[in-house]
């Protein structure tokens, strides 16, 4: 077999994890030891990482591995620690997920193991491969999604809203959207409370219209972490009337890369960040 057959047979392979379980009773905690990952296609584009969820009786833990550039046969070799009760092992089921992370750290299931630690001392310190679950796409929730950047400067007191572009733009209302103009309205909120709210210039919608236009906003530092950004996709049609395609809230009242992205900026001021969030109504 050539190299290049070689290559584009191991690119079609289901994706793989080689891992260890073991119970350590006198610290009563579950050890997961992620040596090696095998992600079956070549997006050199990306790093990846294992997030591994318990669920016992008392709830859901999650660790994860460090990110990782991604290869064919990335390698880990970490362990993933979590609380566990001996009482709780026998009914404890661990899942192990298998995640792509893009440049605009947009993330991806890659694949998934699910274990059931009943039988777990059976196998117990084993290292062994088991082929991943590959998830079935979900369904598209038909409003898209947007990309922007956002930055906050300490010295300045400001926070900047890059409105870059979006796509997939989709709305049930409006037959046809290809000859409206789209903008993003930008809201500003302390809390509960509107404070400011600003709009994009309007651009020639193509389904996957862009802007990369910049939003500033004044913020005083202590407000920052109770402050969230709300943003709207808004269509015009023929006869001037405005209707809403979507919309994301940028915060740490929300939860996954809405609140992820809103975290980055708090932790690497002046830098912006750049992600893709899902629009929803």
């Amino acid at each position: 077999m050539t190299r290049e057959s070689e290559r584009a047979a191991s690119c079609n392979q289901v994706p793989e994890l080689h891992y260890s379980l073991a119970y350590d009773r006198q610290k009563a905690e579950l050890r997961v030891a992620l040596l090696e990952g095998k992600s079956g296609d070549q997006d050199t584009g990306c790093h990846c990482y294992v997030l591994g969820s318990l669920m016992s009786k008392s709830g859901m833990v999650e660790a994860q591995t460090e990110l990782k550039k991604k290869m064919l046969h990335t390698l880990w070799d970490e362990v993933l620690l979590f609380p566990l009760t001996e009482e709780e092992v026998p009914e404890g089921t661990l899942t192990l997920t298998l995640r792509n992370c893009d440049k605009f750290s947009r993330h991806s299931i890659v694949g998934e193991l699910k274990l059931s630690l009943a039988g777990m001392e059976d196998s117990s310190g084993m290292a062994q491969w088991e082929k991943l679950k590959i998830p079935e796409k979900e369904p598209s929730t038909g409003h898209g999604e947007v990309l922007l950047s956002i930055s906050y400067l300490p010295a300045a007191n400001r926070l900047l809203v890059v409105i870059i572009k979006a796509k997939n733009l989709h709305s049930k209302q409006l037959k046809d959207l290809l000859g409206n103009d789209v903008s993003v309205k930008v809201t500003l909120r302390h809390q509960s409370l509107k404070l400011k709210k600003k709009q994009t210039k309007r651009a020639k919608h193509k389904i996957n219209p862009v802007w990369n236009e910049m939003i500033m906003f004044e913020v005083p530092h202590e407000l920052l972490r109770s402050s969230s950004v709300e943003l709207e996709m808004l269509s015009q049609d023929g006869v001037g009337q405005s209707h809403v395609l979507g919309k994301c809230s940028l915060g740490l009242h929300v939860e996954g890369t809405e609140r992820n992205h809103w975290e980055e900026m708090l932790r690497n001021p002046r830098r912006q960040i750049a992600m893709w969030h899902q629009l929803h109504m």
